[in-house]
């Protein structure tokens, strides 16, 4: 029974250690995610301000603008000419004569 509050302990630091490399870096409130591991080592003073004040508070996280996808330089790599050439009848000219 002595042993509990040790266990308790170590439960809450492996929570919060877990719970703040599986949040998003741009909900955490307050310092890095870096940080914020270090911080929670701090015993139990850590854990406690992760969890009072640096966790995500579940408001919307304002989108970053996405990025243009880069055109295909060569045409084979472009996939709308590669459906144009399946659309296009093959050609009956024959073979090329020199």
């Amino acid at each position: 029974m002595r042993f509990l509050p040790w266990v308790l302990v170590i439960v809450l630091y492996v929570y919060c250690w877990i719970e703040i490399w599986q949040s998003d870096p741009r909900e955490v409130r307050q310092l890095s995610r870096g940080v914020w591991s270090l911080f929670v080592a701090i015993p139990l003073f850590g854990a406690v301000a992760w969890l009072t004040v640096g966790r995500p508070n579940g408001t919307a996280v304002t989108p970053t603008p996405r990025r243009p996808q880069p055109r295909p330089i060569a045409p084979d790599d472009d996939p709308d000419f590669l459906r144009s050439l399946r659309r296009r009848p093959p050609d009956d000219d024959g073979p090329l004569k020199p």
